[in-house]
């Protein structure tokens, strides 16, 4: 059964990724696929068949995976439009190269995939194992290429996978500060590199950031991811003056959780906070979210772990 979770974040990244960065996913895919398909046929078929033939099988199937990033693409681009016509044009494609090399490599080599033991058991069984290498080859590729693409691309996909969120769940503490009046802060805490250190994996650092500062806050309170490294918490009725209790609860916990820390030391990255408070000047939900962001790199410049927006 799919994770409709990451199947969101699947389709933020696809959507997020610059064409470049998908291009160059793609094309390293085709690389190991036109190496690793060359070394499997030359060593099982290699003397039973004609280099040529083996040759358009792996051209085939490199062909497929050069391409992948575009079927992709054009795939989430029909399921979007057409929500109720279920889309899949990577999968096909994938099959096609198989049957394609099997067309040309079959009359050289019968025993290719197995075809002629397999036909004695059922005629339909080439097709039966076709779709099983399909949906193997097929499986492969989609997880190499969506954990290989936030390597490559300058995108936060995550800050474009949660800006509905952060907008959805700060809309109801937004309307109650314009409207009535009622105090609201908002905590920005982000992952940095530590001084001449190139972080990693920072990511993971912020879910470890997430699953920290969940439980020390109030039912009134939210948090969850903004970017790839950064989480936001949103302290409810509480004005600049308050804030400074719940954000020292909320970094003590950071520095009690142990588990954390040792990620965030792997990630070579230290937490850096930064903390804003609604004011009347304000036009809307983002620009409060700046004034957080902006304290977080005036912490950070300054090296300190805290800071107030003013």
């Amino acid at each position: 059964m799919r994770n409709p979770a990451r199947l969101y974040e699947r389709q933020a990244l696809l959507s997020a990724a610059e064409t470049p960065a998908v291009f160059k996913t793609a094309g390293t895919l085709a690389v190991a696929t036109a190496l690793l398909s060359a070394a499997v046929l030359l060593l099982r078929y290699g003397d039973q068949a004609e280099i040529w033939a083996l040759l358009v099988q792996t051209a085939s199937l490199t062909a497929v995976a050069a391409l992948g990033g575009i079927l992709l693409r054009l795939e989430q681009h029909l399921q979007i439009r057409y929500e109720r016509v279920p889309t899949v044009l990577f999968f096909p494609a994938v099959f096609v190269a198989f049957a394609a090399g099997l067309a040309v490599v079959y009359p050289g080599a019968p025993s290719y995939l197995e075809t002629r033991r397999l036909t004695t058991i059922s005629p339909v069984m080439p097709v039966i194992v076709l779709t099983v290498l399909t949906a193997l080859y097929g499986g492969a590729y989609r997880a190499a290429f969506f954990a290989l693409l936030p390597r490559l691309t300058h995108t936060d996909y995550i800050r474009y996978l949660s800006s509905p969120q952060f907008a959805d769940q700060f809309r109801i503490y937004w309307d109650a500060a314009v409207r009535y009046g009622d105090p609201v802060s908002l905590m920005m805490i982000r992952s940095v590199p530590r001084s001449g250190d190139t972080p990693s994996d920072l990511d993971t650092a912020a879910r470890e950031l997430e699953r920290s500062i969940r439980p020390h806050l109030r039912r009134s309170d939210r948090c969850g991811r903004y970017a790839r490294d950064t989480v936001w918490v949103v302290f409810a009725r509480t004005n600049a003056a308050l804030a400074e209790i719940p954000v020292r609860r909320v970094l003590e916990s950071i520095r009690r959780d142990d588990q954390l820390q040792r990620r965030l030391e792997h990630c070579n990255a230290l937490a850096r906070c930064g903390v804003a408070s609604y004011q009347r000047r304000m036009q809307s939900p983002q620009d409060l979210a700046d004034a957080a962001l902006a304290a977080v790199q005036e912490a950070t410049r300054k090296e300190r772990e805290l800071q107030f927006h003013k």
